[in-house]
Parts: C-alpha cells; structure tokens; sequence
C-alpha cells in the first residue's frame, strides 16, 4: 500500500534538481541548467536564510552602535560583514539589481544596465516566488478540486481559474499578489514559523509570505469583491489565504491524470463553441505531454489526491 503523507525531508534541505546524464539538453538549455546550479550554490535559501537575515539585524544594531562611539575601524569591519552577508541573499541582490539597472538605463549606459539586468535575472532564478508559473491545483471546497494558472505580469503573480464555475468561474483571477521587495504591504509581514511537528513534515520551519488580493462572488459570479489575503510559500507547494474568511487553499502541482480529469469535467459543462474548442485544445496538448509529466516526481503523482488534503499538521 503506498504511502499516503507528504514526502519529508529535513528542515532546510533543498529539494536536488539535478538532471540524470543520460538526458538529452540543448546547449542552451545546458548552459541555463549550469547558470541555475551556481546560483544556488551562490545564495542561501530557506530557513538559512531566515537565520542569515537575523544575523544581519544583529550586525546593523552593532554597527549603529559603533557608529555612534565613533569607532571607525569596528564600523568598517562590520561594513563588511553586513555586505557579503547580504550578497547572499537573492531578494537583496535582485533588489538592488533592478535599481542600478533603471538607474544605468537612464544614463544611457547600455551595457551597464545589461549587466545589472543579468544580475538581478540570476537573483530571481532561485527565489521561489517567481518560480510558480504553470498549473496548479487546489481543493476550493467540499465539492472539489479546482486548476489554476500562474503566470507573471512584471513582479505581479497572477493566478487565473482553469477550471470552475459555481462562484468565480474559469478564466478569472481568482487572487493576485504583489512580489516587488519593496511593497509596503510585504514589508510588514514577519515569516510564518511552523510548530516542530509541522516543521518536521512540511521541510522548513519558516514559511514565507506575500500580501495579496484574492477574488470572491456569490454563485453565478455575482457581487464579486476583492479581500485581502496572504500567498504561503510551503517548499515545492504553495496556499493562498483569504484573511476577512479565514479560507485558506493549498496547492500542488497536478498528475497528468488529474489533469486530464479536471479539463475534461469543465469541457462537459459547457456548451458554447469557443469554450468547447478551448477546451478541447488543452485537453490534446495535455495528453501529448501525459508521459512526460507523470514521470515528475509530485505529491499529486505519488500519493492519494484526496488524503493529501486530510492530512494532520499541515499548519500547526
């Protein structure tokens, strides 16, 4: 009988993305594979880079410190320190990145802003929030799962309905979330940090968050409204909440088979022709593209879809 709990991995570690050698890659792919590898071996991720920020706010209160006493050699020695701490964290990096690009772009510096563009291209690589696009599904109710599409718009994650109809139906963003590291909003808001049994299963113990709008309408999608909600980083998942409802939805990437079942459910629900022919077309590029995806590794491929979301200690 096959294991029906999430896979579990120690606090901090990261899930390996190497590839098995016998996989043909383009060179480009290759070279891109190659540039990802370095980044992350170049920056710090998950609850090490929780650690790594606590240490910076240490160092910071030093230095002001010394800044104060006059002490010009210990505030040059922590200079450094918060400097080459801070070089490796992604967000920081990817941050100052895109300033120094728009600055250089508005000096006329081309290759200047080249590079800091390649900078902060390398930066997003590694940051999670940036690495969602694609389907997504998620348990919205008692009656069911519902797919989701992520894509980007600039620094804006946008999720739109693939599938549903009661209340927000498909082809409508059902939330969005502002990433840029210098929104107001994210600023304020202090990781999540899970009990030691939650901590032990989900493989962190800090969990990162974004502030965002999620949608939601009465059925037929009427009086629909915008509430404020949270977007939670949990490793390779995700869960959007909708604070004013205390709703919250967790997301995993789907099986093919899965998939499958949920485009072929909305197909039969409508019954106009252009909803149909869309439909229709997603279904034969996804059954095109079955084998390869059911030899990814996902909770949705490996375990019981429905215990996943009946599980204990999801968030302690």
């Amino acid at each position: 009988m096959p294991d029906e709990s999430p896979k579990r991995r120690n606090v901090g570690e990261s899930q390996s993305s190497s590839l098995p050698e016998e996989v043909p890659m383009s060179e480009a792919r290759r070279q891109r594979y190659e540039l990802e590898e370095q980044a992350k071996k170049r920056f710090v991720t998950g609850d090490a880079l929780h650690i790594r920020r606590q240490q910076i706010l240490g160092y910071r209160e030093e230095l002001n410190a010394a800044r104060s006493q006059r002490n010009k050699r210990r505030v040059q020695q922590l200079e450094r320190i918060v400097v080459e701490a801070q070089k490796a964290d992604a967000e920081f990096v990817y941050m100052v990145s895109k300033e120094r690009m728009t600055v250089a772009q508005e000096a006329g510096l081309v290759e200047e802003a080249q590079m800091w563009q390649k900078e902060a291209e390398v930066a997003r690589s590694v940051l999670p929030q940036f690495n969602l696009d694609g389907l997504w599904v998620g348990k919205y109710s008692e009656d069911g799962f519902e797919m989701i599409n992520v894509t980007y718009v600039g620094d804006t994650l946008v999720a739109h309905k693939v599938t549903g109809r009661k209340n927000v139906p498909k082809g409508q963003v059902t939330f969005q979330v502002d990433l840029s590291l210098d929104c107001p909003e994210n600023a304020k808001l202090a990781p999540l940090e899970l009990g030691e049994r939650a901590a032990e299963q989900w493989g962190s113990r800090f969990l990162q968050r974004f502030a965002g709008q999620g949608q939601v309408a009465a059925e037929g999608h009427r009086n629909a409204q915008w509430m404020d909600g949270h977007l939670i980083l949990v490793n390779e998942y995700f869960s959007f909440a909708w604070l004013p409802l205390a709703h919250q939805v967790f997301f995993g990437r789907p099986s093919a088979e899965l998939t499958l079942k949920l485009l072929k459910e909305q197909q039969h629900q409508h019954t106009d022709d252009k909803a149909r022919e869309h439909l229709e077309k997603c279904l034969e590029e996804t059954e095109s593209l079955e084998d390869e995806m059911e030899a990814q590794e996902s909770i949705f491929c490996s375990h019981n879809q429905e215990e996943y979301y009946s599980q204990e200690g999801c968030f302690e």
